[in-house]
């Protein structure tokens, strides 16, 4: 996954909204660029909640 303009994206590369960005890195085996700044970006907005350990409900 890389940000609108990264000289490292391929040449196939098509542009997506934010959500499909976030839908695409919670897949196995996607990764953020760290080329471009899509992981700083992209990467903590999916990580976000998932620190507390909580389930939903308790």
């Amino acid at each position: 996954m890389h940000a609108q303009g990264c000289a490292l994206a391929a040449d196939r590369a098509v542009p997506v909204k934010s959500t499909a960005a976030l839908d695409a890195l919670g897949r196995p085996g996607t990764l953020a660029c760290t080329g471009c700044d899509a992981a700083e970006t992209l990467l903590p907005i999916l990580a976000h909640g998932q620190e507390d350990g909580h389930a939903p409900g308790d």
